[in-house]
């Protein structure tokens, strides 16, 4: 279901220039000069308002995998290591950022089937 969305939404280029724009307000950029008011319903549109932030999250989950302090010091170390062992800490660290987003968005997932399972009366 989210690759149709993705898909139309990829498809049409008015309905993209619309989430860019949603996503450009929602992380303070400049208002663009061309803003003409939508006089028409856009599902599309709803649907990426409704999201992004919990894309936002999931993709902050993910730069939080990691203590800063962590990262510093692997980083203070590559200097001292074998280039095969610094590209191996690189890895590691998107590895781990990844695995927090991939355990985010199944929670936002399981989340959202708890929202529309039927509830036992």
């Amino acid at each position: 279901m989210e690759n149709d969305m993705l898909s139309s939404l990829l498809s049409d280029p008015e309905t993209l220039q619309n989430a860019m724009k949603t996503v450009s307000d929602l992380l303070g950029g400049q208002p663009s000069a061309q803003a003409e008011p939508q006089s028409t319903y856009d599902p599309a549109s709803e649907m990426m308002q409704k999201a992004l932030p919990v894309i936002g999250a999931i993709a902050q989950s993910g730069q939080n995998a990691v203590k800063p302090e962590k990262r510093a010091l692997l980083g203070a170390l590559k200097p001292f290591v074998a280039e095969e062992v610094s590209g191996q800490f690189d890895r590691a660290l998107r590895l781990v950022s990844m695995a927090r987003m991939a355990r985010a968005a199944l929670g936002q997932v399981n989340r959202s089937a708890d929202d529309t399972a039927p509830r036992a009366l």
